[in-house]
């Protein structure tokens, strides 16, 4: 599927701005993921060079959690009479995770204090478990598997001597040009349906961080480093048809934003364009460099519970 408009179209549509409800149908619930097409796995599936496969997902068992609002994992081990089960509970955004597109609203749209999510959807209807419309079993429905793209922004930046970004806090962000030439250099070229993976260096800072300092870090942590909140970089997304973005870090952006509409509101509310976050990109960082290819089949399945607001990802990746 061609990406259905221009990003001037898109700036002139009615409604919150750079909104792209209807463009695919107007029951669509996928969003960028119908960029995702046979060819675009194809693709993704022509980028396996050595069979190797590589887990993004931290563990959910992590303790104590990284989001202390969040929470940890409960789990319960019961014996039956002839077997044992696992009973679990868990917030879905405690760990590595996917936003789902009722996860983030447009803020004070059509008017201040209200909150507009994804094609439309009230706050009461995103909060209503009986409304399955936009939930996260779409990414079940639909898995987010097709080829990716590593712009391992992290060494880039100390390849070329340059300050490395603040990873508790939002005073730095990933420019646009920084992005382009970090895919440049690894021979990555973006087509429609491709997903794109940026390493901060997030969670390499994270877990050097001793056990007094991570409790400090909870207590103090005011943002997180990202992607610029710019128009251009919006464009770039838009524009080179990328169906799903991730980060090692909490948020994709520089977050909280400094600027409305953020990357969050445009993405997931207006888009519909996956964001994952917190993915485990260590392994994979090793081995693309090792291996000189930062391009390979990118593979997720989502839980399938219905009217889902997020998800861990259970994300591969396949070189």
């Amino acid at each position: 599927m061609s990406i259905p408009c221009t990003f001037d179209e898109l700036k002139q549509r009615p409604g919150p701005p750079l909104n792209a409800w209807g463009l695919y149908g107007e029951h669509d619930e996928l969003g960028r993921l119908n960029l995702i097409t046979p060819e675009a796995v194809k693709r993704g599936r022509d980028a396996i060079k050595h069979g190797i496969c590589i887990n993004l997902n931290l563990s959910l068992s992590l303790d104590p959690p990284i989001s202390p609002m969040r929470g940890g994992l409960q789990h319960e081990i019961i014996g039956r009479e002839y077997c044992i089960d696992s009973r679990v509970s868990f917030n879905t955004q405690m760990s590595t995770q996917w936003d789902g597109f009722r996860h983030f609203p447009y803020k004070h749209w059509p008017r201040q204090g209200v909150y507009t999510y994804h094609g439309g959807m009230t706050e009461a209807e995103a909060r209503d478990p009986k409304i399955l419309k936009y939930g996260a079993q779409n990414y079940a429905r639909k898995p987010i598997s097709s080829r990716a793209h590593l712009l391992d922004v992290a060494a880039y930046l100390e390849r070329h001597g340059l300050p490395s970004l603040s990873f508790f806090d939002n005073t730095t962000a990933i420019p646009l040009k920084v992005l382009q030439e970090c895919a440049k250099e690894s021979n990555v070229h973006l087509e429609p349906g491709d997903i794109l993976v940026v390493r901060t260096g997030w969670t390499e800072a994270y877990f050097a961080l001793s056990a007094d300092e991570v409790e400090a870090r909870r207590k103090s942590m005011t943002g997180v480093c990202g992607v610029d909140q710019t128009e251009e970089v919006m464009r770039w997304h838009w524009e080179n048809g990328i169906a799903a973005v991730v980060s090692d870090a909490g948020a994709y952006e520089r977050y909280p934003s400094p600027v409305s509409p953020s990357i969050h509101e445009v993405f997931l509310a207006g888009w519909g364009l996956p964001m994952g976050e917190l993915f485990d990109l260590r392994e994979l960082t090793e081995t693309c460099a090792r291996l000189k290819q930062w391009t390979f089949l990118f593979t997720s399945m989502a839980l399938n519970i219905d009217a889902s607001i997020a998800t861990p990802p259970n994300a591969q990746a396949i070189l």
